[in-house]
């Protein structure tokens, strides 16, 4: 218990570290849960964009139709009829849609001739693309009328088109599973928390590591009544509850900021997920426990931490989908933990049915991770073996000073 007991004390003197690291990461997460809740509504509702119409026709019953038809499905904005006075509507999204009507407009599409209208909209943006589908919707419905009926005064044309375009259909959602999916909030928290949890892990583990690899602690150790199977119980035990401990938090962190929109998801897919991300935290520790024998100062441990867990979460689908790589990227990814911990969440999120079937590739995804666990602590096991025998493990090693 002794080295158990210098462990957190080594720890604690350190935390402040750590304590950087876990802040970063909960402030960044809080603040995209803040971006996610105002986007989140339980009831749906129709989007209304912006809209300019400068009409520089005569005022018809055809363009008063478009006007009070537009009016209906968004939110009319007036600009004077000025150059500089639209672009800067758009630049600032005062207006994402402005709608020109060209002299003659009216009588031309009357007449059955072609004169475009002129329109201008923020680029790439869905709310334009809306904007221009119901303007074109109007017009054809005004030139489908008007071809059956020649007869039928402009008037009597755009009442029926106003009639026609204001029908509507019930839409009735049915859930087959009885719970909600889990929330993309989640979903979202769930791949980066990988990356956190390599970043603490190793820097947890390797912070210990370190003191007790000074070339004169090291010695001390072997001339003191400590036998080495005591000494890596003491050691056991740190990394258990410091991995533990950082599962806990980091789980705790995303479960609470996300609460509110996990409301009706059923219980047993967080569960998963919990599963999931304590399964990754022991392939983590092994991890950290393999490369503590390569780290030698605190430069050299920050600079691999974050390397690593970058790297890592990068190539296994955290930071960016798995859909978004190419398929060299995917096959390569497939070596490392990573994936598998991304591929395990995509699938507990897209459950709809939780049986023996649905679950085969979830369990997959787990034996994997705990592959990757077992595989690379018999290797860690392996080189601290060798290194312990070899003669420069007594040479010299940059570590901080335990004050």
């Amino acid at each position: 218990m002794k080295v158990f007991k210098a462990s957190l004390l080594i720890l604690r003197r350190r935390a402040a570290q750590v304590t950087v690291y876990f802040v970063m990461f909960t402030t960044m997460f809080v603040i995209i849960a803040s971006f996610y809740s105002e986007q989140m509504t339980t009831d749906f509702s129709a989007v209304r964009p912006p809209f300019t119409v400068i009409n520089r026709d005569q005022d018809t019953p055809l363009t008063e139709g478009l006007l009070a038809f537009l009016r209906e499905r968004g939110a009319e904005q007036v600009f004077p009829d000025e150059k500089k006075e639209l672009q800067d509507a758009t630049f600032y999204h005062a207006t994402e849609y402005i709608l020109i009507i060209p002299e003659g407009f009216d009588e031309a599409i009357w007449n059955g001739s072609s004169l475009p209208l002129e329109a201008v909209s923020v680029p790439g943006t869905g709310k334009s693309y809306y904007l221009d589908s119901l303007v074109n919707q109007y017009w054809n419905f005004v030139n489908v009328y008007h071809k059956a009926a020649p007869s039928l005064d402009k008037a009597t044309v755009s009442e029926m088109v106003l009639d026609a375009l204001a029908m509507e259909s019930s839409v009735e959602i049915v859930r087959f599973s009885g719970s909600q999916p889990v929330s993309e909030l989640y979903e979202s928290y769930s791949r980066v928390q990988s990356y956190i949890l390599m970043v603490l892990t190793l820097l947890c583990v390797s912070s210990i590591t370190m003191s007790f690899r000074r070339p004169d602690l090291h010695m001390r150790n072997l001339c003191a009544p400590l036998t080495t199977r005591q000494k890596n119980l003491g050691l056991f035990l740190y990394c258990a509850l410091t991995g533990f401990s950082i599962w806990v938090s980091t789980s705790a962190v995303g479960f609470f900021v996300s609460l509110p929109s996990l409301e009706g998801t059923d219980g047993r897919l967080i569960a998963l997920l919990f599963l999931n991300s304590f399964l990754y935290t022991l392939t983590a520790l092994s991890i950290a426990m393999l490369l503590n024998y390569f780290i030698s100062n605190p430069n050299t441990q920050n600079a691999i931490a974050n390397f690593l867990g970058l790297a890592l979460s990068f190539l296994g689908g955290a930071f960016v989908p798995l859909e978004f790589l190419s398929e060299g990227l995917r096959a390569a990814s497939q070596f490392t933990p990573v994936y598998w911990y991304s591929q395990a969440v995509s699938d507990i999120c897209r459950l709809a049915v939780v049986n023996q079937e649905t679950m085969a590739p979830v369990w997959r995804s787990f034996a994997m991770e705990l592959a990757f666990a077992i595989a690379i602590l018999c290797l860690a096991l392996a080189v601290g073996k060798s290194k312990n025998k070899a003669e420069k493990s007594f040479g010299s090693t940059r570590t901080e000073i335990e004050m």
